[in-house]
C-alpha cells in the first residue's frame, strides 16, 4: 500500500487516530509540522533570547534539538546541559549555574505527551500538584515541553527513521509504570485517547494551576 499524503513511497507506519497510512517520509513530516505549529501558536520561542537544553541523552532531547535547529534553520543560540537523571521541576547545580551565568529565560525539557499525561494522573492520586503541568515558568524561566503533543511511541519511531542515538528510557517508579500501562491499553482499544485526554488537561490547567 502506498502512503496517503505523497502516494509515492510505501505506506509503513499506521496513525489509527488520524485514519491514515504513511511512509517514513511523510510521517516525520507531520511530526514536525505538529511540534513547529505548537512553537508559534503558543508562541514558546524567542529566538532573540538563548535556550539551554536539558539534554538526558534521550529520543525526546534529540528530536528536540533536531526540530528547533530545522525550524530556526540553525539560528538559535542553543546550549547543551548534559543531566542523568531528568526530574521534573528539579535541577543539579551545575544546571542552575549555567542558567545563571549564561542568563537563560527558556529552557528544553526532555518530555512527550506520555508523560505529561501520567504526570497529571499520578498527581490526581497524590496531593494534587499541578504546578509543571504544561509550559510551565519558575523563577521568571520558561520551561518548554517541546514534544508535549508526540506520542513516546511516535517519538521512538521518529528517532529510528532519522537515526539518531539515544538512551532507552526505563521507568522505575511502580505507580507510573501502572498507569502507563493502564494508558496502553485504553489507547489500543480507543486511538484518540491520549490525545483527548491531553485536551482535556489544556482545558483543564488554568484551573488547576
Amino acid at each position: 500500500m502506498l502512503c496517503q499524503k505523497c502516494n509515492r513511497a510505501k505506506a509503513e507506519i499506521k496513525l489509527p487516530y488520524l485514519g491514515l497510512r504513511l511512509c517514513k517520509g511523510c510521517f516525520c513530516k507531520l511530526i514536525e509540522r505538529r511540534v513547529k505549529k505548537e512553537i508559534r501558536s503558543k508562541n514558546l520561542i524567542n529566538e532573540k533570547e538563548k535556550i539551554l537544553l536539558l539534554d538526558n541523552n534521550s529520543k525526546e532531547a534529540r528530536i528536540s534539538e533536531h526540530i528547533l535547529n530545522t525550524a530556526y534553520n540553525n539560528r538559535l543560540n542553543l546550549i547543551r546541559a548534559k543531566i542523568n537523571n531528568f526530574k521534573l521541576g528539579t535541577l543539579n547545580k551545575k544546571t542552575k549555574e549555567i542558567i545563571k551565568k549564561n542568563k537563560i529565560k527558556q529552557v528544553i525539557i526532555p518530555w512527550n505527551l506520555d508523560d505529561e499525561i501520567i504526570y497529571f494522573t499520578e498527581n490526581l492520586f497524590k496531593k494534587g500538584d499541578f504546578k509543571f503541568l504544561g509550559h510551565f515558568k519558575q523563577n521568571k524561566t520558561s520551561y518548554i515541553k517541546l514534544l508535549r503533543n508526540v506520542l513516546e511511541s511516535e517519538c521512538l519511531l521518529f528517532a529510528r527513521y532519522r537515526k539518531f542515538k539515544f538512551k532507552k528510557k526505563t521507568e522505575k517508579d511502580k505507580q507510573r509504570k501502572d498507569i502507563k500501562k493502564m494508558l496502553d491499553k485504553i489507547d489500543k482499544k480507543h486511538a484518540e485517547t491520549k490525545f483527548s485526554l491531553l485536551k482535556s488537561i489544556g482545558q483543564l490547567e488554568s484551573l488547576l494551576i
